[in-house]
C-alpha cells in the first residue's frame, strides 16, 4: 500500500544549514552571531506591564477576553493610524487588519494575492522566513540584484518586464541580512514603478525604530504610493517579541478579501494581546523608546563593525549599517562561508550562511552576523572565537 505524502507545496521547506543551525544552538557552550532573537534588555516590561493590567482591569476584562473581530480590534486599529501617520503613511482604520505578528501577516496577504505560479520579486539577498512562504504559496521566485543603497530599480524594472510578477517583497529600511536602507529617491521610484506595471509592492519595515543615530529614516515606500504598496508592520522588534502583533496596511480595495482570508485562518487573533498593544500604543513616548532601543543595540553592532576589520580574511568586504541587528560579510574569492561555519562551531561560535538568503543564485562567500542578543562584551568574544575559527580554516581556503 502506497504511504499517504505530504503536500507538494512542502517540497523545498528542508534546509540542511537551518537544521544544523538548530543542532549547533543545543551544543554547550556555543555562542550565537546566528539567530535575531531580540535582547531582553530592549524589552518594556514595565510598559507591557502597565497596559496588560489596564487590558484585564474589572471594567475591561469582559470585553478583553471575548471574540473579536478578524480584522482587529477598532481601538487597535485606530492607534496604529496614528503610529502610521507619525512615519508618514496615510491611513484609516479601515485599511488596516491586525495579524499575529508580522509573520501573520506575509502569510495572509501569500493567501490572498499569490495563485500557484505566480511569481513573485524579492530582494537578492533577503530574509529566508519570506522565502519559505512563499514557497508554501507555490509560487515562482526570482530575485532582483541590490547595491549599498538597496534595491536597483533599473534591475527592479527589468525583472518586472521579463517576468510579469504579481507582486514585489522589500524589505527597505535596516535590511535583513544586508543591512541595507533603500534611499528616499529609490523608495519613489519603486512605487512608480509598481503603479506603472499595476504590481503589488509588499514593504516589510520590522527594523524600522532599531536606528543607531538621532535622525529617522526615510518614509515607507508606502508613503509615495498608497493605491500599490501593502506595508507590513509589527512591535516584535520596537516593544517584545512576545507580544504576538502585527499588521498589514491596505488599500481599501483588497482589505475585503484580507478579512475574509484572515477569518479563514484563524477567524481571530488574541484579544488580549489586541487590548493590551492598543493602551501601550496610545501611551508609549516614541522618542523615549527609540533612545532606549538605540542603547540597547548600537553599542554592540559598532564593536561588531570594529572588529570585523582585525578578524576577516584580507580582501573581505563588510557594510555598515546604520541601523538594525545584522552585519553582511563577503569573504574574498576561495573562501567558503559553510566550509568557515565547520570550523567556526569547532570554536564554538556560530554565524548563518549568506546562501539561505538567496532565491534562485548560489553565494557561498556571504554570511550574516547578528548582535540582536548580545552586548559589546560578548561580541568581543564571539569575534575572538570567530578569529580562531579564521584562522584555522586559512590554510584550507587558500
Amino acid at each position: 500500500m502506497t504511504e499517504p505524502q505530504p503536500a507538494a507545496r512542502t517540497t523545498g521547506l528542508e534546509n540542511p544549514l537551518l537544521r544544523t543551525f538548530q543542532s549547533a544552538l543545543g551544543r554547550p557552550g556555543i555562542m550565537s552571531f546566528g539567530a535575531g532573537f531580540m535582547n531582553p534588555a530592549g524589552f518594556d516590561v514595565a510598559g507591557v506591564r502597565t497596559a496588560f493590567a489596564a487590558a484585564l482591569a474589572d471594567d475591561a476584562a469582559p470585553a478583553t477576553l471575548q471574540y473579536g473581530l478578524a480584522e482587529g480590534s477598532a481601538r487597535l486599529r485606530t492607534a496604529i493610524v496614528e503610529r502610521m501617520a507619525a512615519i508618514e503613511v496615510p491611513a484609516t482604520p479601515e485599511e488596516i487588519v491586525v495579524t499575529t505578528g508580522a509573520t501573520q501577516a506575509l502569510d495572509l496577504l501569500c493567501h490572498a494575492l499569490v495563485d500557484p505560479g505566480d511569481v513573485v520579486l524579492v530582494e537578492r539577498p533577503t530574509y529566508v522566513m519570506p522565502l519559505q512562504r512563499f514557497v508554501l504559496a507555490q509560487s515562482r521566485v526570482v530575485s532582483v540584484p541590490c547595491d549599498g543603497d538597496g534595491l536597483d530599480p533599473v534591475a527592479l524594472e527589468a525583472a518586472i518586464v521579463e517576468h510579469r510578477p504579481k507582486a514585489i517583497y522589500t524589505i527597505p529600511t535596516f535590511q535583513n541580512p544586508s543591512g541595507t536602507t533603500l534611499t528616499v529617491e529609490r523608495r519613489a521610484a519603486v512605487a512608480k514603478i509598481a503603479e506603472r506595471y499595476g504590481v503589488w509592492v509588499i514593504e516589510d519595515e520590522p527594523y524600522r525604530e532599531l536606528r543607531y543615530g538621532p535622525d529617522p529614516p526615510p518614509a515607507p515606500v508606502a508613503h509615495h504610493s498608497r493605491e500599490h504598496v501593502i506595508y507590513i508592520g509589527t512591535l516584535a522588534k520596537t516593544v517584545a517579541p512576545g507580544l504576538r502583533v502585527g499588521w498589514v496596511a491596505a488599500p481599501s480595495e483588497l482589505v475585503g478579501t484580507l478579512i475574509s482570508v484572515k477569518q479563514a485562518m484563524d477567524f481571530n487573533g488574541s484579544t488580549v494581546d489586541q487590548a493590551a498593544a492598543a493602551i501601550y500604543l496610545q501611551n508609549v513616548d516614541w522618542t523615549r523608546r527609540t533612545a532606549e532601543l538605540r542603547a540597547v543595540y548600537a553599542a554592540p553592532m559598532h564593536t561588531m563593525l570594529d572588529g570585523l576589520e582585525d578578524v576577516l580574511p584580507p580582501g573581505s568586504v563588510f557594510a555598515r549599517p546604520a541601523g538594525g541587528v545584522f552585519a553582511w560579510v563577503t569573504l574574498p574569492a576561495g573562501w567558503s562561508a559553510s566550509g568557515l561555519l565547520e570550523r567556526a562551531v569547532e570554536h564554538g561560535i556560530f554565524f548563518m550562511p549568506g546562501r539561505v538568503f538567496y532565491a534562485d543564485v548560489a553565494d557561498d562567500r556571504t554570511l550574516r552576523l547578528s548582535i540582536s542578543n548580545h552586548t559589546p562584551a560578548s561580541v568581543a568574544e564571539g569575534l575572538t572565537r570567530l578569529d580562531a575559527a579564521i584562522s584555522a580554516a586559512g590554510a584550507v581556503a587558500r
